[in-house]
């Protein structure tokens, strides 16, 4: 007879890709994983998995039972939360991670209100510009902006952002506007140390490609960036949520708005679909998409 926590131990070893991580992520001890993942493959009379020495990956198997496990145990769940008293209050913890701008931005001015509805959960904000392990930081959520790349992870579309460019009075004085992609070039551009891509700026050259530049100064975040377009050392491109105070105030201004190529980047919040965090992720994203000002 099929146990449900064997379902569970086998997702949540799909989702790290080690029993190792797993067996992390459940805090329990590898053994059991191994134990339990032997125990479906016993009882159903197939292999789940592809074992080496360095990795694991699925058989189509795997693949198969994988999809149907998931729909399981989500079918149980929403189950149990029908017939669970929805009045009751929230209690526990959510760790939260995205890179610092977002944070900045669309989190910190919204979340009074998230705590004065559900005051039993307390939130941890993680700063990082770069992707995190789920697993080894602990992290519950993980904000992602830009395009995701295929995993074992659950993610739910937020919100979308565009790119736009942007300088400051002072230096539009000193140095001119550009008025096109070939102006541009002549200019100082800030640009980003640890994400090149960020480089590729949403304005077309002459075959077609994004404009690849060479920055005057980099820095590993978008707010050092945005203090030093502040104070008239470039010109820089961000997304425009990042920077809506500043142009507001006028100490930011857009430029070559009408040569921007047309462009949505998705933001995601990725998350593991451990099924006894799943409310508390629910709630959050639900009031994420609710109030979040994309």
């Amino acid at each position: 007879m099929l146990k449900l926590d064997d379902l569970k131990i086998f997702i949540a070893t799909t989702e790290a890709g080690s029993f190792v991580q797993a067996a992390r992520h459940l805090d329990i001890a590898p053994s059991v994983v191994s134990r339990s993942i032997k125990n479906l493959e016993l009882q159903l009379k197939t292999t789940l998995f592809n074992r080496t020495t360095r990795k694991i990956t699925l058989t189509g198997e795997g693949v198969w039972l994988r999809n149907r496990a998931i729909k399981t145990l989500d079918n149980l769940h929403e189950i149990r939360s029908h017939f669970a008293d929805n009045n009751a209050e929230l209690e526990g913890h959510l760790t939260i991670d995205a890179a610092t701008s977002f944070t900045l931005h669309m989190l910190a001015p919204i979340l009074s209100k998230f705590t004065d509805l559900y005051p039993g959960i307390r939130l941890s904000l993680e700063g990082n510009e770069n992707i995190t392990d789920l697993i080894e930081k602990k992290v519950d959520i993980s904000i992602r902006i830009g395009e995701l790349k295929d995993s074992g992870m659950k993610a739910r579309k937020i919100g979308s952002v565009r790119r736009a460019f942007f300088a400051s009075p002072d230096y539009i004085h000193k140095h001119g506007k550009p008025l096109d992609v070939t102006s541009l070039k002549d200019h100082k551009c800030l640009g980003f140390s640890q994400a090149p891509s960020l480089n590729n700026w949403p304005i077309k050259t002459e075959n077609g490609d994004w404009l690849k530049i060479t920055p005057h100064l980099t820095a590993n975040n978008s707010e050092t960036l945005k203090q030093l377009a502040l104070h008239g050392n470039g010109i820089l491109c961000l997304s425009d949520f990042t920077v809506r105070t500043e142009v507001a105030r006028g100490e930011l201004v857009p430029i070559l708005e009408n040569q921007i190529v047309p462009h949505a980047i998705p933001i995601s919040a990725v998350y593991y679909s451990e099924h006894n965090v799943v409310r508390h992720i629910r709630v959050f994203l639900d009031f994420l998409a609710e109030h979040a000002e994309f």
